[in-house]
């Protein structure tokens, strides 16, 4: 056959080489709603990709430029993107011809039972020059090639929104650890307020014993409830202290070397909305993830099952070769060939069935981590609207506690520097109001803590 009837022949494979086998991926339908339950008309906030702005902390945005910088958690995420992505360059290579090229030079003994027949018999050196081409192309007929590149292009999406995933776990978990660290300082601030209002206690029961009015048993208690306070805020500075290098860990700084001053928060966190459970799995990176994975797994069906059909491929090689170098670039040296190759998988112990059925059983599987996935993130956003207003409805029933301990301490307080109650309704009240005050730092801390968890089960602004 001619060379320009080869081509031809080639070309027109090529041109029925047009539908892949295989399943076509599509996203499966899920069990919508119209609204979310704990969701409230108030909240208006919509979440974006620099949610954490939303707070107004300085020390918090230059924290998370730290850990958009530096932390290698999300180096290794970006690297098994790029990983992704080089596979994905390897399976676009096979839609292009294969092109090689070679080049030799050798010195040969002959003899008379082959080139040394030329030579009348005798055993001859002589040299063997070659440069030469080669080119290959995998006739795409059923679509391997391309299921393949699907399938890698798929896998790169996945772990683009891997990437995104690991930035919002990230960020939501520095700034959950932020504000816990922050709250511990303001629990840190009522403490020490507290211990100055023990140590003026103490003062008054002192005076009162040294004029007579009271016994030594008052002057005990006061210095025991002092150091009781004073315990409490030393207890907790390791809980602080882990606190501060975890965040150090997530900025990718040396922990050694960070620092966080004592600060204590007095702000309200951000009124996000939810929104509509519609937009929901499109602003999840951990769905669309998952939705990928699940598009990836449909086009491996497809590769496997085109294993069951002829691979047609187009192979040429070309060169010169001579073993006299004044011959080497004329035409007598010229060699080529060019023809279709064909390989047939006749039988190979079922083998061909075996990854079929595994390439399918791999699809079930995605596709029940994608419902799982779906499920998970309406699940989550529920959770944490439900944190939230109980945190909102705890922080003004622990308001009301701190109101009413506070106008119990001051009466009992007053009433034993009149000299009517005793000490024991003074400790009383002071532990009350402690505790009161506590309970709603706390629960201050619980609502941004549920704020975070919201932004991050709504996707942080991945869309």
């Amino acid at each position: 056959m001619k060379p320009v009837s080869v081509y031809a022949s080639a070309l027109a494979l090529v041109m029925v080489s047009c539908q892949a086998v295989g399943p076509n991926h599509f996203t499966p339908n899920s069990e919508g709603a119209t609204s979310f339950k704990d969701e409230a008309a108030a909240y208006s906030k919509r979440v974006d990709k620099s949610w954490w702005r939303a707070f107004g902390d300085g020390t918090l945005n230059s924290l998370m430029a730290d850990l958009e910088k530096g932390n290698f958690d999300l180096r290794a995420a970006e690297a098994r993107r790029n990983q992704a992505y080089a596979a994905l360059g390897i399976d676009r290579s096979l839609l292009y011809p294969q092109v090689f090229s070679e080049a030799s030079a050798s010195r040969e003994r002959g003899t008379e039972s082959d080139r040394g027949a030329a030579f009348g018999g005798l055993a001859t050196y002589f040299s063997q020059y070659r440069v030469g081409m080669s080119l290959a192309y995998e006739v795409d007929l059923w679509g391997r090639v391309r299921r393949l590149v699907e399938a890698g292009m798929a896998n790169t999406e996945a772990t683009e929104a891997a990437v995104d995933q690991a930035k919002l776990s990230l960020r939501a978990q520095l700034a959950r650890n932020y504000f816990a660290l922050r709250f511990l300082d303001s629990e840190a601030a009522v403490l020490g307020e507290e211990l100055g209002t023990r140590q003026e206690t103490l003062n008054l029961a002192e005076e009162r014993f040294e004029g007579g009015k009271t016994s030594e048993l008052d002057v005990a208690r006061a210095k025991s409830e002092l150091a009781s306070t004073r315990a409490q805020l030393v207890g907790l500075q390791a809980p602080r202290a882990a606190l501060e290098n975890a965040l150090a860990v997530l900025a990718g700084r040396n922990a050694s070397n960070f620092v966080l001053k004592q600060e204590a928060i007095t702000s309200k966190p951000p009124r996000i909305s939810a929104g509509a459970p519609t937009q929901l799995l499109g602003r999840r990176p951990d769905v669309f993830a998952a939705e990928r994975k699940l598009a990836q797994s449909s086009a491996e069906i497809g590769v496997a099952a085109a294993d069951f059909y002829p691979r047609i491929s187009l192979i040429g090689t070309g060169g010169l070769s001579s073993i006299k170098s004044s011959d080497f670039l004329k035409w007598s040296s010229s060699e080529f060939a060019i023809g279709p190759q064909v390989d047939l998988p006749l039988f190979q112990g079922l083998r061909r069935k075996a990854d079929y059925e595994l390439a399918k059983a791999r699809h079930e599987e995605a596709l029940a981590n994608y419902q799982q996935a779906v499920l998970t993130a309406f699940a989550d956003v529920e959770n944490a609207l439900a944190a939230r207003r109980a945190a909102n409805n705890e922080i003004a029933a622990q308001s009301e506690s701190v109101e009413a301990a506070r106008k119990s301490f001051d009466i009992s307080n007053a009433r034993y520097k009149e000299g009517v109650s005793s000490y024991l309704e003074v400790v009383d009240s002071q532990r009350e109001l402690l505790n009161a005050r506590r309970g709603e730092v706390q629960a201050r801390g619980r609502a941004f803590e549920a704020t975070v968890t919201l932004i991050q089960a709504l996707g942080g602004g991945f869309r």
